[in-house]
């Protein structure tokens, strides 16, 4: 038998795991697909590609979804 020098490299289960599409902040604060109805929007855009037009058309559709309530609360206030 061979002697080897450096030990072998183990397979943990991460390797066979998909890429976490997820903000390193995010993973930070502990949000993932299943955090509420935030985590499951946060996954949705994550995993929008900037090259497409249509999902940059999914981008603004959602980020208008977010911005027009609160600015029409803020005029009401006003």
């Amino acid at each position: 038998m061979q002697e080897y020098d450096e030990e072998p490299e183990l397979i943990t289960p991460e390797d066979f795991l998909p890429a976490n599409p997820f903000p390193l902040d995010a993973q930070r604060m502990g949000i993932d697909r299943w955090t509420g109805d935030g985590g499951c929007l946060i996954a949705f855009a994550a995993n929008l590609n900037p090259a497409k037009t249509s999902h940059k058309v999914v981008a603004w559709l959602m980020l208008l979804a977010v911005t027009v309530p609160l600015v029409t609360t803020l005029w009401q206030l006003l």
